[in-house]
């Protein structure tokens, strides 16, 4: 979408852009050469033809009302750390209403956690 606006501007404009097929990023990592070569795609046009469009992400922060944490507290504590959240998937802030809250320390009591 962005990229044919981008195109439907450049026209009206009477402006001939040139993009290359292909580009090299070239640099060096403890002493090695390396060379990445890639193609300039569409990138909306790739994702549609890896069917990664029209989905709905997932919601990693759905309401748990049950309070199963076995699958967010990994050494079985009882209590989960921001890193543990972050690791199954949940993005900060926690906030007071969110199911994880109550697993995890506030220690300025602002009803966030990872803020």
């Amino acid at each position: 979408m962005i990229w044919e606006k981008i195109c439907t501007s450049v026209e009206k404009l009477n402006i001939v852009i040139f993009i290359p097929v292909n580009s090299d990023v070239q640099y060096t990592l403890k002493g090695n050469k390396i060379v990445d070569t890639f193609d300039n795609v569409n990138p909306d046009k790739v994702n549609e033809s890896l069917g990664l469009t029209g989905s709905k992400p997932s919601n990693s922060t759905s309401s748990n009302k049950k309070g199963d944490i076995s699958s967010v507290d990994t050494n079985g504590n009882g209590q989960v750390t921001i890193q543990e959240a972050k690791d199954a998937g949940y993005s900060m802030p926690i906030m007071s209403d969110h199911w994880l809250y109550r697993y995890m320390r506030d220690n300025d009591n602002d009803g966030m956690v990872g803020e």
